[in-house]
């Protein structure tokens, strides 16, 4: 009874997700099909279980079966793209994985969690047509280029800050690849477009990409384009590589890319040349290429995420960007900032922030960077009811209840004049520097592998903290 009741509830189970599911056995006769999988395929389950894969199914191989290829290499086959038909002549884009069911190390069952990706790519065939249609062709200069930001946008008041400005505006100049790293919220794409307009190329279209967003199968069709026929509904369109033209390309989060696909980026920066999905024509690359990473490149190496030659290929300038918690200087010129920009949106006079939210402002560590306080500020705006005074009464749940206890107190870290945490913390941190600059006879890029930051950033922790006689 027990075993009947298991099997109702996995068929409750399989059947009730939104994801097409398919069991066989090793001789590839389908044993499962639930009902997802049916509506994806417009088959009834009737019609499919208890038969064998060569029977639903047209041209069926070991080699273009990756049920009947499980069996035999008994490795599971893992987010892989596919295009088939039915014996219906059901046409069916999907993204599937395949998985072995082993015992005693024999496979005694194969089965395949799918996603139907066919309406998807319609919808981006239709996004990137549209994008051919209004395109950046003829647009007037500046404003126009596809950015928002130049280097006038940037809010800051550190020292870490204006070098990295400085540096950024040169490289601007100098045309070559560039990569950016930083965590995410410090702004990225903000400085990747004041460089766009700093640069020669600052009347030409700048087009971005998050490449953690899109599934890779889809990045791929967004990066280089599709020809007529490429998968169901595709039609002729351009790329971004393409729709860049001689303008800015911005690859953020690169390392989220697939190292297969990272390949291919890496031999059409190396050829300037990208052919489409489907197509055998190379088309000529004429954009600029800048990257994002969002914790640095060299750990993304390490780690095998981020091809090495890829890095070396785009990291011809490396830009750092601080956290906020190592540049506390920004924060009240941030804070000044978005006031001024949210009263403007929302009608307010003047809105000031209270002297004690100020003070925990300052002391706070954000870990979500420039875009976690710009949402704070937001936030609070919108939660004033007339009042012109920001308090702690006006912060998100989240976040009020870190500032302050139960008793209705504020922690004594958060406390102006208390530094007790702060001064600990703070001389801890400089001890680690010296010890792995004196560990490696002050050699900066040794000492920063070794405790896990890059040199830049330690360079800049070197400065701020002051840290000496190692």
């Amino acid at each position: 009874m027990p075993g009947v009741v298991m099997d109702q509830v996995f068929r409750q189970l399989f059947n009730s997700i939104d994801e097409g599911v398919i069991v066989t056995d090793p001789d590839g006769q389908i044993i499962f099909y639930n009902s997802e999988m049916a509506k994806l395929e417009e088959l009834l389950s009737e019609q499919v279980v208890g038969r064998y894969l060569n029977e639903v199914y047209d041209a069926v191989t070991v080699e273009s079966s990756e049920h009947l290829s499980v069996v035999l290499t008994k490795e599971p086959v893992l987010e892989k793209h596919k295009t088939y038909f039915t014996n219906k002549g059901k046409e069916v884009t999907i993204v599937a994985s395949t998985f072995p069911v082993l015992e005693d190390d024999q496979v005694i069952a194969v089965y395949s969690v799918c996603k139907d990706i066919s309406k998807f790519k319609e919808l981006l065939t239709k996004t990137m047509q549209l994008h051919d249609q209004i395109g950046f062709e003829g647009q007037e200069p500046r404003g126009n280029n596809g950015t928002r930001y130049t280097f006038d946008s940037i809010v800051y008041a550190s020292s870490a800050m204006k070098d990295l400005v400085a540096s950024a505006k040169k490289a601007a100049l100098a045309d070559g690849f560039i990569l950016v790293f930083g965590e995410t919220g410090t702004g990225k794409e903000l400085l990747v477009q004041a460089i766009h307009n700093h640069s020669p190329r600052k009347h030409e279209p700048f087009v971005a990409i998050n490449c953690a967003a899109i599934p890779e199968t889809l990045l791929e069709s967004i990066l280089f384009g599709t020809t007529k026929g490429a998968f169901t509904g595709a039609l002729e369109s351009k790329g971004l590589f393409q729709q860049a033209g001689n303008g800015t390309l911005f690859l953020d989060e690169l390392n989220c890319m697939s190292i297969n696909l990272q390949a291919k980026i890496l031999r059409v920066v190396q050829e300037r040349m990208v052919r489409r999905v489907g197509g055998t024509m190379e088309i000529p690359v004429r954009c600029r290429v800048i990257s994002s990473t969002n914790v640095d490149p060299w750990e993304s190496v390490n780690n095998g995420s981020l091809r090495k030659d890829l890095f070396y290929r785009l990291a011809v300038m490396t830009l750092f960007i601080p956290s906020l918690k190592d540049r506390k200087e920004d924060v009240e010129a941030l804070i000044h900032s978005f006031l001024n920009r949210y009263q403007k949106i929302y009608g307010f006079g003047q809105v000031q922030i209270d002297a004690v939210l100020k003070d925990i402002f300052l002391r706070y560590q954000w870990p979500g960077n420039v875009r976690e306080l710009e949402h704070i500020i937001e936030s609070a705006m919108n939660m004033l009811d007339g009042r012109k005074v920001i308090t702690v009464d006006h912060l998100p749940h989240y976040l009020r209840a870190k500032f302050v206890s139960q008793d209705g107190t504020f922690p004594e870290y958060y406390k102006k004049g208390s530094n007790t945490l702060a001064h600990v913390l703070r001389e801890v941190e400089k001890q680690v520097i010296r010890d792995a600059l004196r560990s490696h006879d002050g050699n900066i890029t040794r000492a920063a592998e070794s405790i896990g930051i890059a040199r830049q950033n330690l360079q800049y922790r070197i400065r701020k903290l002051d840290v000496q006689n190692f």
